[in-house]
């Protein structure tokens, strides 16, 4: 169900012309999941629905690609120059291109990219795999879809600096147990919205409105969004944990989240101001056992909060007469090495996956493998044992060097 470089050319052309995914499926591409099958899930916050592919006959099992050497802490660089090669794919210059979600299909291991070819309201929406470490683009158009709407969403409305706020209308996709949650903005004046959509779809939706205290600000807030989002059991109990825009860290019982409710959550942590959250991925620390989840931030590191401290958290003050909180507290956070991230996924319990600037040339947009549980390249920094002659506490150097298939 792939499309090979060679093809490329002519796929584009016929892709441009039949409408067969761009005007018949995907307006836009932005969000992406998949549930515990084959089926991938694609937001396309333009047409505001959620689409369903099943991919079955294009998955490619991954499980023999090396992916780094974790006792080493050693990554891979899977792709330097992302972007470039994207767009050596697609037929256009690499500033035409716009990667706006990464997901990993956990039992293949394989990779998946929604991109942008173009930008403004004509852009082309396509789906791209990696393919034992060569790019494929997908095609949708042969796999069964079935599509669903999220409601009503913003079309040209944008914020006050000017970002179309269609671009936040599906935020994020989740799904859990038969049901996908979407997160994102309406139309409406209390515009932060979670949507719960039974998988397969039946047509039925339940959306909650959700109002959050916002310690940055020192007041609830219904219009700033879920960036991202995960499901976890907390003492027992499914639960949205979420990171939102300007910056709680925040949890919801999901038996608050019923049909026109207006639900309100608590806030456990502040992730600090002048930032925007990107991504919050659940892990287990293959060290200790404990279960975790890893946040990434645009202009502060990352960060790593276990969930049973977001379980117990009492919520951080809020109410009248709470003053303003601009630094990073409530539940504690353990700060990651990693900054410039993009996009993040885990790949299994010994990696995850990162669309990054590289820490030597930020122009370059690297697809690279991170080792678990400390997100940790040793490549990326300049640390004593990598010098000749040094000594060698770790056994960096008594390991032969990786060899990349």
């Amino acid at each position: 169900m792939s499309i090979s470089k060679s093809l490329l050319a002519a796929s584009v052309v016929a892709l441009a012309s039949s409408g067969a995914v761009s005007a018949q499926s995907l307006s836009s591409a932005g969000a992406l999941a998949f549930d515990t099958g084959n089926t991938h899930f694609v937001g396309d916050a333009k047409a505001g629905l959620v689409h369903a592919f099943d991919l079955t006959d294009a998955l490619t099992d991954q499980a023999d690609y090396q992916l780094g050497r974790a006792q080493t802490f050693e990554g891979r660089t899977i792709f330097n120059h992302l972007d470039v090669e994207i767009a050596a794919l697609l037929g256009v210059k690499p500033a035409d291109i716009a990667i706006n979600d990464m997901v990993v299909h956990k039992p293949t291991k394989q990779i998946f990219l929604s991109v942008h070819r173009g930008h403004g309201p004509d852009a082309e929406a396509v789906v791209i795999a990696v393919n034992n470490g060569a790019l494929e683009l997908v095609d949708l158009a042969a796999a069964d879809h079935s599509s669903m709407s999220v409601g009503p969403v913003p079309t040209a409305e944008t914020l006050e600096c000017g970002q179309p706020l269609n671009k936040l209308a599906i935020s994020d996709i989740d799904y859990y147990c038969g049901e996908l949650f979407v997160a994102g903005v309406s139309n409406e004046e209390f515009s932060s919205k979670l949507r719960r959509i039974p998988f397969p779809f039946t047509n039925e939706i339940s959306t909650s409105s959700i109002e959050i205290w916002h310690a940055v600000h020192a007041q609830y807030e219904t219009r700033a969004p879920i960036i991202s989002q995960t499901i976890a059991e907390l003492d027992g109990e499914p639960t949205l944990v979420a990171i939102y825009a300007c910056t709680p860290i925040v949890r919801i019982p999901l038996a608050e989240l019923s049909d026109g409710a207006e639900a309100r959550g608590t806030m456990t942590g502040e992730l600090g101001f002048g930032n925007t959250p990107l991504d919050i991925a659940p892990y287990v620390n293959g060290w200790d056992g404990t279960s975790n989840v890893v946040v990434t931030n645009t202009n502060r590191s990352a960060a790593s909060l276990n969930l049973d401290a977001i379980a117990t958290a009492e919520a951080m003050p809020h109410g009248e007469g709470v003053g303003k909180v601009f630094i990073v507290a409530g539940v504690d956070q353990f700060p990651l090495p990693m900054s410039g991230t993009l996009h993040l996924d885990t790949l299994d319990d010994t990696y995850a996956l990162v669309v990054r600037h590289s820490p030597e040339d930020v122009r370059n947009i690297q697809l690279h493998t991170v080792p678990m549980p400390f997100f940790f390249d040793r490549a990326d920094h300049i640390v004593e044992m990598n010098f000749d002659g040094s000594a060698d506490p770790f056994g960096y150097k008594a390991a032969p060097p990786v060899d990349y298939n």
